[in-house]
């Protein structure tokens, strides 16, 4: 069995109600010069997949034996509109390298020098990495396509200050992990929080919904459906 199902739907929620900013104008926002914190050392490494059938990684998980006494952690959607660099299933795991298929699984690595701004596409990051067990609490997911009406090459740099403005929003407001996946015209990223209940609070305050309103000003998030844990 995988792990307790855990709600995911309140980001989604704040990222379909947002209004646009406009894409111009716009304060500089601090850089994140290093991975903040470094948790999943204690219970990774963490892999960021994408295949066509979520069935071999559930068969994974599975047969996967505890380790230090926990199982596991993964989690994961079917997207139904997937990118065209990707497949349909993503999901963000703790399983071995090992147990993973190698072509389909990248692992998480902290930021490097530069932070955001030399973050490479392709490739999963760490942004805010504090979170003692991921099988706990709660999990979002955000997959968004660039915005048909955002210049192909404005979204990568305005991508990348998004990402610095989410942790400088919420790393403060409950949100203790943050992994990035950056395409050429999508984000693919896990947000973790200690509670369902702390992120709607955090999105609930008055800087908290400029980071919906700032995602929705340059990308359009993808319709999903979870596949395990089973959604509730």
């Amino acid at each position: 069995m995988l792990n307790k199902p855990l709600t995911t739907g309140v980001l989604a929620l704040a990222l379909c109600c947002a209004d646009a900013f406009a894409q111009t104008a716009l304060p500089p926002v601090k850089d994140v010069p290093a991975t903040i914190g470094n948790a999943s050392k204690a219970g990774g490494p963490f892999f960021f997949c994408t295949l066509a059938d979520g069935a071999a990684l559930a068969t994974a998980y599975d047969a996967a034996k505890p380790r230090a006494g926990n199982k596991p952690f993964l989690i994961g959607w079917n997207i139904e509109e997937a990118p065209t660099t990707m497949s349909k299933v993503v999901a963000i795991t703790s399983l071995s390298k090992a147990d993973l298929p190698a072509k389909d699984c990248q692992q998480v690595r902290p930021l490097g020098a530069g932070g955001v701004d030399k973050m490479a596409l392709h490739a999963p990051y760490a942004i805010v990495d504090k979170v003692p067990d991921w099988s706990k609490g709660f999990t979002a997911l955000v997959m968004a396509q660039r915005n048909d009406d955002m210049p192909a090459g404005d979204y990568i740099p305005r991508l990348r200050r998004h990402v610095k403005l989410v942790t400088q929003l919420f790393e403060s407001k409950g949100m203790d992990g943050y992994m990035v996946y950056a395409g050429d015209n999508f984000e693919w990223a896990y947000l973790h929080w200690t509670d369902e209940d702390t992120a709607k609070r955090a999105f609930a305050t008055e800087d908290g919904a400029t980071g919906p309103k700032d995602s929705r000003s340059i990308q359009r998030p993808l319709p999903r459906t979870q596949l395990f844990p089973a959604a509730k």
